[in-house]
């Protein structure tokens, strides 16, 4: 069994996830289109341990979240 990741950089996730549920609501496939497609790629995501692989996709994760505001 895997250890739990750090607690700070799990919050982190999840304060991200919700922006990024926020920032889909103007999508122009839709909301529910949106919505499907970050679960899926968090779910992908879900078996990360390493902190530096959890940093990584944080940055991509913020890096999404400003190119949906550009839109």
């Amino acid at each position: 069994m895997l250890p739990p990741p750090n607690r700070q950089l799990r919050q982190q996730v999840i304060a991200m996830y919700k922006e990024l549920l926020h920032c889909g609501r103007d999508y122009p496939r839709g909301y529910d289109y949106f919505r499907q497609r970050l679960r899926k790629a968090f779910r992908e995501n879900a078996s990360l341990r390493d902190e530096g692989e959890i940093k990584g996709a944080l940055k991509r994760a913020h890096y999404v979240k400003k190119e949906l505001e550009a839109l």
